[in-house]
């Protein structure tokens, strides 16, 4: 039976690109699909993109593939990626460009059609058109400030591609997955576009699950792995290997990484993977399937190699996912120091002052956001702060300042507001940071669009040969179908909670974080978390004790939001998802954290009630994840 290697490249534009030179050298790869685009990613383009109509791509392409090219191209390595952006083209031309500058050849393949702004900005549509995906108000109230909009595309653009000869595919903005699943079809031979069967189908969900586990980089090979104590387990991050896939014919894969790099592909790595920025975990929304990850399996071998089996598949739907950005006003940001004595209480004083004068100068503006990094900036109203006195003999506080406002005039002269206070306001300023940063805003506005008005204008150049040609899609429209209905989100209580029974003389509180270890992420104003156990018995008192409501109430002093959860009792994990966690979304939230990513440890903090054999239990019991030898229990955890 057939099986091909394909391994990670970046996870985000500005990702390390080393780590796949070791994939490329030692990983016995053919294919490496690079994934540079996130939802906040856009935003940053599409600024690109007003300074020089020429740019809109992620710039990072050419010196990653002047460095990776020389060592894929003798290797027989082909390249694909969604590096393209805003501006496939662009991107195509300046990395043939370079080739050329340094003697290199290659057949670069571009995708385009997914730009969809005019579709977006035309009045002619249904009031209802477009709406927002999430809270389903209507494109109108942002229609005049939209800048761009691009639909996920598929893989059947990718596999074209590849069909026709091309060495590297570049394209714009696809499903992330996708430019791993393209590969694998293209290279064993898989039904695409005419997949009905449940063996199609769930190939295409295995193929799905692969991209999904490697299209982070890192992060599927023991990078960003949220727990405590365990981290420090997985060794030598800096030549951490990124995940490579090994997948067969019948769609069973293995994750794995190359021989001699740092990092750790295990159960627990790969599944905080597996959760990370999904919804329903039973309905996994994609142009060429829908996955239902209730019964993937994920069996641990030890040695860095993880078996992948059981993922479900459904027809595709009829409407294909849009993220589009609108212009949300400006900020300008600016912090400050104070030290020892004192510190708090004239941080305190400072905040006012700028209060103060921007009501004196009558500035216009939305909101003045203040937190404090070190104290409270990574979990808000979560963290536990020291009452004023204990403040005030800390060594130092900083205090961030973010003005939103509709005025640029208003943010530039944000920082002007400062340095004056150095001579003139409390003493002892530690510094400021920040006094001209300011940018402009921009919402995200995802929305879905018809499938068939977008891919019948989906285009494949092939450039770099002796003649630029077009490659005929051929790709047929999917009609769509809606998919099985999958299972509920859950936020019914359990029948056996003790947590909220009363106390109890032979049960103990504990923070989750003594059982389980999250991974959080972002979907345009909503935040997503994966909560696992270690073992069997750890998950037991998770889906007794940690439910949607319980989720909700305890980050409800920071984050009123609904709150939506989903057990996942085959990779003993429960999925929850906080709604308008992110002012609007990460390209327009003015936290620190304006992705969400840290507030897996504000989850962690939430206490249970547990009885102390119960908790000797989950300590003790062996893990189910290899982490070496000679390494059971939780780490850092033994029984009191």
């Amino acid at each position: 039976m057939k099986s091909i290697r394909i391994g990670a490249g970046l996870g985000f534009y500005g990702d390390n690109w080393e780590p796949v030179v070791a994939s490329i050298e030692r990983g016995d790869v053919q294919f490496i699909a690079s994934d540079h685009l996130a939802e906040l990613t856009l935003a940053i383009l599409q600024k690109d993109r007003q300074r020089d109509p020429a740019l809109g791509y992620a710039r990072d392409v050419v010196p990653m593939l002047l460095r990776l090219w020389p060592l894929m191209q003798p290797r027989g390595v082909r390249f694909v990626c969604n590096a393209g952006g805003l501006n496939p083209h662009g991107a195509a031309q300046a990395v043939l460009a370079a080739f050329a500058a340094k003697g290199l050849q290659a057949r670069v393949a571009v995708v385009s059609g997914d730009d969809v702004l005019p579709q977006l900005l035309s009045t002619e549509a249904p009031s209802d058109t477009f709406a927002h995906l999430f809270n389903g108000a209507p494109v109108d109230a942002v229609r005049e400030r939209l800048v761009f909009a691009n639909a996920y595309l598929g893989a059947a653009p990718i596999v074209r591609a590849l069909e026709a000869g091309a060495d590297i595919v570049i394209t714009g903005r696809v499903a992330d997955a996708a430019l791993f699943l393209g590969p694998l079809v293209h290279a064993l031979g898989w039904t695409l576009e005419d997949a009905t069967t449940e063996t199609d189908l769930n190939r295409l969900a295995q193929g799905l699950t692969v991209g999904h586990l490697l299209e982070c980089s890192g992060q599927g090979s023991g990078g960003n792995f949220g727990s405590q104590g365990a981290w420090q387990a997985i060794l030598d991050l800096a030549h951490i290997g990124y995940p490579i896939a090994e997948v067969w014919e019948d769609g069973t894969a293995f994750i794995t990484k190359a021989p001699g790099t740092g990092g750790r592909v295990n159960f627990d790595t790969v599944r905080q993977q597996l959760l990370y920025e999904v919804h329903n975990p039973h309905a996994y929304f994609s142009p060429d399937v829908v996955l239902d990850m209730g019964s993937i399996q994920l069996s641990d071998e030890g040695d860095d190699r993880v078996r992948l089996t059981g993922a479900r598949g459904s027809a595709p739907t009829g409407t294909l996912k849009v993220v589009a950005g609108y212009r949300d006003g400006h900020k300008a940001e600016v912090t400050w120091g104070f030290s020892w004595p004192d510190a708090w209480d004239k941080a305190q004083a400072a905040q006012a002052t700028i209060r103060s004068l921007l009501a004196d100068k009558r500035v216009p503006f939305d909101e003045l956001f203040v937190e404090y990094p070190g104290l409270n900036s990574a979990h808000g109203a979560l963290a536990p702060v020291p009452d004023a006195v204990a403040l005030n003999e800390l060594n130092e506080i900083w205090t961030r300042f973010v003005l939103r406002t509709p005025s640029k005039a208003a943010a530039d002269g944000f920082g002007r507001l400062f340095p004056w206070i150095g001579l003139s306001g409390p003493a002892y300023t530690c510094g400021f940071s920040g006094l001209h940063n300011t940018s402009e805003l921009l919402g995200i506005w995802p929305t879905l669009v018809p499938r068939q008005t977008v891919e019948a204008g989906v285009r494949i150049d092939l450039l770099g040969s002796s003649a630029s040609v077009a490659v005929p899609v051929n790709a047929k429209a999917k009609a769509g179908a809606a998919p099985p209905a999958p299972p509920d989100a859950v936020g019914a209580e359990p029948v056996a909670r003790r947590s909220e029974d009363g106390p109890r003389s032979d049960t103990v509180r504990i923070p989750l974080v003594r059982i389980a270890h999250a991974r959080s992420g972002d979907k345009a104003d909503w935040v997503d978390f994966g909560l696992f156990a270690w073992n069997a018995a750890g998950y037991a008192l998770l889906a007794r004790e940690v439910t949607a409501a319980r989720v909700q109430a305890h980050f409800a002093p920071w984050l009123p939001g609904e709150v939506d959860a989903w057990p996942l009792p085959n990779i003993l994990a429960l999925k929850f998802v906080l709604r308008g966690a992110l002012q609007g979304g990460g390209a327009r939230n003015l936290r620190l954290d304006n992705l969400g990513k840290a507030m897996a440890g504000a989850l962690l903090r939430l206490e249970i009630e547990v009885t102390q054999a119960e908790l000797e239990q989950a300590l003790n019991t062996p893990r189910v994840g290899w982490w070496g030898e000679g390494q059971q229990t939780n780490p850092g955890e033994t029984s009191p």
